[in-house]
């Protein structure tokens, strides 16, 4: 696949007719807001008829900042099969990505205050803020003994005490135990198991 990075005239550009993905105005505002404050630093995909493989979402905002070239990057020998597999896995393989909250957590700590960041307007923020807030105050108590969890925990281990056994021999059914037969059963040796409390006679 040959590859040529240019500027180009925007007016140029082709939107897909069967784009795969949706960009609502909330998106294309937060992309305005990060090409004010940095212009376009991420180029656009487009094939060798001007069509936008990947970008649409940027393109659109460049346009409406009044943007009059964007940087591209054009492919060329691309089959018809393999634009769409790109348009498709572009747009499938950004979204399979997920927020490491705790590491957004810091790094916005560290700007005191400066919170003009493009794609995070005031209310991400403050439910990230709810985010953490919620897990502090699930992980302070945890792991700390109150007397509710130590009676559960009390109760999880309590081994069951086994009735004690029929001296009759006949087990309670009124037949012979084959294994009390020639000995005194309450004799017998015999272990508890620890975990369901079953009796194992030896």
């Amino acid at each position: 696949m040959k590859k040529e990075r240019k500027e180009i005239d925007i007016n140029l550009l082709k939107t897909p007719e069967h784009n795969t993905r949706i960009h609502p105005e909330k998106q294309i505002q937060e992309i305005r807001r990060s090409l004010k404050k940095w212009g376009q630093y991420r180029d656009a995909v487009i094939d060798e008829r001007n069509l936008i493989l990947a970008g649409n979402g940027l393109i659109q905002a460049m346009r409406a900042e009044g943007f009059k070239t964007a940087w591209v990057v054009a492919v060329y020998d691309l089959s018809e099969h393999d634009k769409i597999k790109f348009m498709l896995a572009d747009n499938k393989t950004a979204g399979l990505g997920i927020d490491d909250l705790d590491n957004i957590e810091r790094l916005i700590g560290g700007l005191n205050g400066d919170f003009d960041i493009p794609g995070f307007d005031d209310d991400i923020l403050k439910s990230i803020d709810a985010a953490s807030e919620a897990i502090s105050k699930a992980l302070d108590g945890y792991g700390i003994a109150t007397p509710e969890n130590l009676m559960a925990i009390e109760s999880r281990s309590r081994i069951p005490v086994p009735p004690e056994p029929d001296k009759t021999g006949t087990g309670g059914t009124g037949e012979p135990d084959a294994r009390a037969e020639g000995e005194d059963a309450a004799d017998r040796n015999r272990v508890i198991c620890p975990q369901c409390g079953a009796v194992i006679w030896l």
